[in-house]
């Protein structure tokens, strides 16, 4: 059992093996650069991406299908499925000056903490009213900005078949700030590293899929409510495709 642990979590090691050897040299590559660099969030975004391609490129049992858009809007809110760890590294290749809101908190790990934040990474867990005041704030300018904003529109991670209800947050924005909604399905990764585990499930060569759709615009909906309800849709309905290959 332990053996087989050691060999299914060999995916493991290769991600936070690419993550930590390349953090090294990208701090050093920032400080003695520094003031060359103009947007520091998108250097660390850069090189974060960097690692996730070497993982999927390395990782010896995951096949990533992607179907990405040719024409990504900018300054736009990403929602995507939820089923593991492995679903960020797989659409963050593609997007690039995110901000990326996580219902967990790492901060009592220094280092995590600073290289997270500089990556765009804020979390919600134990933060006080005024904190998360502070984040819609953040989250705001950033869309002003012509930036992109990331949501887990479920909350969680799941295996399920049916997608969780979806928590109104994103689509708010994006009425308010009048910018689209991009749905991303992500289905399969669960069968490599699903919630509550260390150890990758099979060390089988298996496809995960990754599908990105049009975009929904605010003129086209009355209220967050509609828009909430149409990204379910259809992105439950390309969900059941995926599962149907």
């Amino acid at each position: 059992m332990v053996l087989k642990c050691i060999l299914g979590s060999i995916g493991h090691f290769i991600f936070f093996g690419l993550l930590i050897g390349m953090m090294i040299p990208g701090f050093l590559i920032y400080f003695i650069f520094k003031p060359f660099i103009k947007d520091s969030q998108n250097f660390f975004q850069g090189g974060a991406a960097l690692s996730f391609k070497l993982f999927y490129f390395f990782v010896p049992c995951i096949i990533l299908e992607e179907d990405i858009l040719e024409d990504m809007p900018k300054g736009a809110i990403y929602i995507s499925t939820h089923q593991s760890i492995l679903d960020f590294p797989a659409f963050a290749i593609h997007i690039r000056n995110y901000l990326l809101f996580a219902n967990v908190n790492l901060e009592k790990i220094p280092i995590v903490k600073t290289v997270t934040h500089k990556s765009g990474i804020r979390y919600l867990r134990g933060k006080t009213l005024y904190e998360l005041a502070n984040m819609q704030k953040e989250l705001e300018k950033h869309l002003d900005d012509g930036k992109n904003v990331i949501y887990f529109p479920e909350g969680t991670r799941h295996t399920g078949d049916k997608l969780l209800p979806f928590k109104r947050g994103a689509f708010k924005l994006a009425m308010k700030k009048n910018r689209p909604i991009v749905p991303i399905v992500i289905e399969g990764a669960y069968k490599f590293l699903p919630r509550k585990s260390w150890c990758f499930k099979t060390s089988k060569r298996e496809k995960m899929y990754l599908k990105m759709l049009a975009p929904l615009y605010p003129k086209d909906f009355d209220n967050e409510i509609e828009m909430m309800k149409c990204a379910h849709e259809i992105m439950q309905k390309e969900k059941d495709l995926l599962c149907a290959l």
